[in-house]
């Protein structure tokens, strides 16, 4: 079958290490109905692909599935192949995994899965961040994880924990707005992936648009957040710094959500300018409609 994967095929290509995306893309009603999914897999919902797309890895391989394997899965694969991704859709789906015996994974409990590493933050400390950057970055990936967990949405929780911990990575070479591009480099260059370098370059100002990074002096490109984990981690930053800077008086965490709004429109520092703060309160207005 033209542009199809079959069982055997994919669980070859996991075994000698290639390196594969696998998406779950089944309708919503579908996903929910069946809470269990293909472990690594993580989910997309087909009808807002025009959202999630660009944030594939195009050096990879994406392997989608469905229920069946049927028109949704084979639709979205023919899709990304329009964008220049080498993808294919799994024959028999989710249906066909399950019944020749392969471990599924309930989603119900992955987001309970994933805590933050020592490993990580030795890795900080060892390419020169400060403690008291590794502090903020440590409550950072706290906060991001707590405020994903109560989304009830299914996330990749790794990549909030680690794109948390590590989104100021750069600033063991500078505390300068060029931070995000160093740390991204650096980042490479220790072999974090791909999606936890990109929040270090992205979460300058909540994610620039080509324009305002010129007017930065930044690389010209589009930094826009364009997944979930990418905006809640970006939206902890904001909320750690409002609690710990010690300039708003707060008598609890939560309180920094209530009064978000308020507080970024009365105090620059947080809502930086228009552009930043018009960002900043779509991915709060966002996140707490989630809960």
């Amino acid at each position: 079958m033209a542009h199809s994967i079959e069982i055997k095929e994919l669980n070859k290509l996991e075994s000698i290490g290639d390196k594969v995306t696998l998406l779950d893309v089944r309708r919503k009603t579908d996903y929910e109905a069946t809470p269990q999914k293909i472990g690594g897999s993580v989910w997309r919902d087909p009808e807002k692909i025009d959202e999630w797309v660009k944030q594939l890895p195009a050096s990879n391989r994406t392997v989608v599935y469905c229920v069946k394997g049927g028109s949704v899965s084979q639709s979205v694969a023919e899709r990304l192949r329009r964008e220049g991704i080498d993808a294919l859709f799994l024959e028999g789906g989710l249906k066909a995994w399950i019944g020749n015996g392969q471990p599924v994974q309930d989603v119900r409990a992955i987001n309970d899965a994933y805590v933050i590493q020592t490993s990580d933050i030795d890795l900080l400390r060892k390419s020169g961040v400060s403690e008291n950057d590794i502090v903020h970055s440590v409550k950072v990936a706290e906060k991001a994880l707590e405020i994903a967990e109560r989304t009830n949405k299914e996330l990749d929780m790794e990549l909030v924990g680690r794109g948390a911990l590590f989104h100021d990575l750069g600033k063991a070479k500078t505390h300068e707005i060029e931070h995000g591009k160093l740390g991204a480099e650096m980042g490479l260059a220790l072999g974090l992936p791909e999606a936890i370098t990109a929040v270090m370059e992205k979460h300058i100002r909540g994610g620039l648009s080509a324009e305002e990074a010129v007017e930065l002096g930044l690389p010209v490109k589009d930094y826009t957040l364009r997944s979930l984990e990418e905006r809640i981690i970006i939206y902890a930053d904001r909320l750690v710094d409002i609690i710990t800077d010690g300039i708003v008086s707060l008598r609890e965490e939560r309180e920094a959500e209530k009064r978000f709004e308020e507080i970024l429109r009365t105090i620059p520092k947080y809502g930086k300018n228009d552009k930043t703060l018009d960002r900043y309160l779509n991915y709060h207005r966002e996140i707490q409609s989630s809960f």
